[in-house]
């Protein structure tokens, strides 16, 4: 019973980033820079929580296995939202290219969480 009410923290936690990442994908095609910045931090949010959600079910051994389409879903909508922001940066004037580093966290952190 406790393993399903886990289980369905990282549920909620994944629709809620997923959420966040189609409003991420909206504010990018619209080209809207401060809802992409208000965006980030909301993901960052959902990043941490994916990853303690994740967490709690590897240190009690609970499987998750049930949720990978769900899980690569969501890492493939990221890594549009990043190629699609990529592009806007090189679109942009005004902006230079985002770090390799900035990405590379990115990525990390995304991995930790989904991945572990």
């Amino acid at each position: 019973m406790m393993a399903n009410v886990k289980k369905l923290e990282l549920i909620n936690a994944l629709q809620l980033h997923e959420n966040v990442l189609h409003a991420e994908e909206q504010a990018i095609q619209a080209k809207d820079l401060a809802t992409i910045e208000q965006v980030a931090s909301q993901k960052d949010h959902t990043l941490d929580l994916l990853a303690r959600a994740k967490e709690t079910l590897d240190n009690e051994g609970i499987d998750f296995s049930d949720l990978q389409k769900e899980i690569d879903e969501i890492i493939n909508k990221q890594e549009r939202n990043t190629e699609l922001f990529r592009d806007l940066h090189i679109q942009s004037e005004n902006s230079s290219p985002p770090s390799r580093s900035n990405l590379n966290s990115l990525k990390n952190r995304m991995r930790k969480a989904y991945k572990g």
